[in-house]
């Protein structure tokens, strides 16, 4: 059974989802966004984008899955569940269910290093805007005590935090 890490965007999921085999990054953009208007973007400009369709099996199909790949990997990282990312859900439904997962969290002082990676994968400055706009509301909100957390000290990103709790070796 593997662990599930729930992720801020711009901390390296995606660069240890292709690092490691053990580790899927279940990029959430496939299960909440339709093809329609989209399909010829990149990932990251995806992100943010004003066009999208969201799915009508949203956030189901994406729990779904999560569930089922954690049968396959040691870990998933998954996005950040809240209600101003409107898929709350995705926590509601593993605390309800009694399912263990992680938040791996910056520090309120690591927005510097987190918008400079989102500007250099090809974020649009929409989607920069929004996660700065939540970040703090974030991090307020995944310090609390009820979260499994691990933290990612500045300058650093998931993989060190993940070596440091082992998670990873």
């Amino acid at each position: 059974m593997g662990k599930i890490i729930a992720a801020f965007a711009g901390v390296g999921k995606s660069f240890i989802g292709k690092k490691y085999e053990n580790i899927l990054d279940l990029e959430s953009t496939y299960y909440k966004w339709l093809e329609n208007g989209v399909a010829n973007l990149t990932e990251e400009e995806r992100k943010g984008n004003k066009n999208r369709v969201l799915n009508p099996n949203w956030p189901q199909n994406y729990i779904a899955e999560i569930l089922k790949q954690k049968d396959n990997y040691d870990i998933v990282l998954i996005q950040l569940s809240h209600e101003r990312l409107k898929n709350e859900q995705i926590f509601e439904y593993f605390n309800e269910n009694k399912i263990e997962f992680y938040v791996a969290r910056p520090n309120l002082s690591g927005w510097k290093y987190i918008e400079d990676r989102l500007r250099t994968r090809g974020n649009t400055e929409e989607f920069i805007n929004q996660v700065k706009d939540n970040f703090e509301i974030f991090i307020e909100e995944f310090s609390k005590p009820q979260y499994n957390q691990i933290i990612i000290e500045d300058g650093e990103f998931l993989e060190n935090a993940l070596i440091k709790n082992k998670f990873i070796s």
